[in-house]
């Protein structure tokens, strides 16, 4: 065959080949086969020999081994976690201290990279500074609960006053076990009399001796809420009803009240119940795990807080503010 006739009618065997020694394409590929793993079920479905059925079972040995290596792996980085929420915390109580107003950050600290300080300029607006009665940032946590997609969908009208109030979310790490918790920092507010609220998150990271094939790292496996103290009349994950009721004997009517669950974020203190049997989650009891786990990364990672750092800035920092900070 030429090199002509290789090519095919529209090069396709020539493309192919090239896009094989793509640099991309290869690294894809090899993560590709590093993912790949045979299931239990296939396994046991074969119908081998004896002696191929333990050469087989000498390689389920050998990923169980390996299994528990990356189960080993996922702990230190627990470790690490717990290492580095210690360095972390005083930064992300400095970045407290500023939303809040509690603080003022330095002239130095305001000036992003490659701006130098302008004395003249600082000198003329520190007045003006002074005299502004506006402290810290506004909204700095309800702006970033309503730019996360699946924090805005939880997040109703009802409870943006409330989030007005959030200063500060916190991530802790306990030692003796896997998981974390969130804190969840509010000023003085009419709705409860809580400071703090929490959400506990369990995980566990721990292949299945007859199953390793199915270890997938560390997976969340429940999580505990806490009781929010609300003031009187003032729990928005509730509301009530009123219904009209006849009363069978007398042929009247009666208007009764009945309290229902209400949409609200706040729903997010008091989560599912995991049973102990899996196989009894229905599909109902299933999306709400499912949505409970996916807030999780969304509230904890401080990936979001950076992402949205600029929205916040835009939405409730005025150019003028912005370049008075500048002055302190």
């Amino acid at each position: 065959m030429t090199s002509t006739e290789k090519k095919g009618v529209d090069g396709e065997e020539i493309d192919n080949f090239n896009a094989i020694q793509d640099p991309n394409t290869l690294a894809a590929l090899q993560e590709k086969l590093g993912q790949m793993t045979i299931k239990k079920a296939d396994l046991d479905e074969l119908d081998l020999p004896p002696a191929v059925r333990k050469r087989v079972n000498a390689i389920k040995n050998i990923q169980l081994q390996t299994t528990k290596l990356e189960a080993d792996f996922f702990k230190q980085v627990h470790k690490l976690e717990i290492e580095y929420a210690q360095k972390y915390a005083p930064l992300y109580k400095q970045r407290a201290q500023i939303v809040s107003g509690e603080i003022e950050p330095s002239a130095s600290e305001c000036l992003m990279p490659g701006e130098e300080i302008d004395n003249e300029k600082t000198d003329n607006e520190k007045q003006e500074n002074d005299n502004e009665a506006e402290k810290g940032i506004p909204g700095f946590w309800l702006t970033i609960f309503k730019n996360t997609e699946i924090l805005a969908e939880m997040t109703q009208p009802h409870d943006e006053p409330i989030l007005e109030a959030l200063r500060d979310i916190n991530v802790s790490f306990p030692e003796k076990s896997m998981g974390f918790v969130l804190e969840f920092v509010f000023a003085e507010n009419e709705f409860f009399e809580d400071k703090v609220l929490t959400k506990t998150y369990h995980m566990k990271s721990e292949p299945d001796d007859l199953d390793p094939v199915a270890f997938d790292g560390p997976e969340i496996i429940g999580s505990t809420g806490c009781v929010i103290n609300w003031k009187k009349g003032k729990n928005v994950t509730q509301k009530v009803v009123k219904k009209k009721q006849r009363m069978k004997n007398k042929g009247q009517t009666r208007i009764i009240q009945k309290t229902i669950k209400e949409d609200s974020f706040f729903n997010f203190f008091s989560p599912p119940s995991m049973p102990e049997d899996e196989e009894s989650v229905d599909e109902e009891l299933e999306a709400l795990l499912t949505t409970d786990f996916e807030v999780c990364p969304s509230v904890c990672l401080d990936e979001e807080v950076e992402n949205n750092e600029n929205i916040v800035a835009n939405e409730t920092v005025t150019d003028v503010q912005k370049e008075e900070c500048k002055q302190q």
